[in-house]
């Protein structure tokens, strides 16, 4: 009996655990939730890399702008330290150059072509006035884990800017420091479930770290406002206990179909979308 005794209240500690692990912020911004889920959002812009609007480029901001989408983009630092809008670490995909975003200053960077169109690399600065308050914002923070500097720099941007916006990362330490440091700004933790065995190349450290990410076990670090979860990966029991038990806001990403679309309307809050145009009726103007 006395072994039993001790078995359960080992439980009751590590379930207790459990729920500060991954616990969520529990007290939502009402106005902040009604403005941020009336809309989907297009990710990296109503893009299309193909057809002279690259993701992340003014192009295919200015279309989600005129279709009335949220837009869903993401936010890196330059080596001369200006905010761009740019979602690789490196510029070998979009541009076709082996450097990183942050080894080359704005001048440079700014000279290359995405995807071979005309449109360029814009600034974060660009971009906001570009938008112009029309529609929501998801910013996504770039920190690659390193630039730990790059949160307080979006937020010294996104303070001056009067629009709706919500700020996300996967690092958990930009989650972090928007809480201790501009609580009233929504922000959420990104996370998805990371298949191993099609990147064996990762290390032990980078596999623990996306264990905890998966499983949202560093939840407690930034008390996030909603959880953007990769949809495809979201069957893992730590996910479903926190959607179903503590009801964050849900964020799914990224939807590539209309069909997967309306089949997740009914859990999750915002679907961020790419590659078709989602169907709910949305207004063109939000301030």
């Amino acid at each position: 009996m006395e072994w039993l005794i001790i078995g359960l209240r080992t439980l009751v500690i590590l379930f207790a655990l459990y729920c500060f692990l991954t616990a969520p912020n529990l007290f939502r911004r009402k106005l902040s939730h009604k403005q941020l889920t009336g809309h989907d959002y297009a990710h990296r812009g109503l893009y299309d890399n193909k057809r002279g609007a690259p993701e992340n480029s003014l192009a295919a901001f200015q279309k989600a702008v005129m279709s009335g989408y949220g837009i869903e983009l993401d936010v890196r630092e330059t080596r001369d330290h200006v905010l761009v809008v740019h979602h690789d670490e490196d510029l070998e995909r979009s541009c076709d150059d082996p450097r990183r975003v942050c080894d080359v200053p704005l001048n440079e960077l700014q000279q290359l072509s995405l995807f071979g169109s005309q449109e360029y690399i814009p600034t974060f600065d660009e971009v906001l006035a570009l938008v112009n308050c029309q529609v929501p914002l998801i910013v996504e923070i770039k920190t690659d884990f390193t630039n730990h500097d790059l949160p307080e720099k979006v937020y010294d941007r996104l303070r001056r800017y009067p629009g709706v916006y919500c700020v996300e990362s996967f690092d958990p330490s930009a989650v972090r420091w928007f809480k201790k440091h501009a609580p009233k700004v929504v922000r959420g933790q990104l996370a998805f479930m990371e298949d191993f065995k099609k990147n064996r190349d990762l290390s032990v450290m980078d596999k623990i770290k996306r264990v905890f990410l998966g499983y949202l076990l560093i939840d407690f670090l930034g008390r996030p406002d909603f959880i953007a979860y990769g949809y495809e990966t979201d069957a893992n029991i730590s996910y479903r206990f926190v959607a179903d038990v503590f009801r964050p806001l849900l964020v799914a990403w990224t939807v590539r179909d209309e069909e997967t679309y309306q089949r997740l309307q009914q859990e999750y809050d915002i679907q961020i979308f790419e590659h078709f145009r989602a169907k709910r009726n949305l207004p063109t103007k939000y301030s």
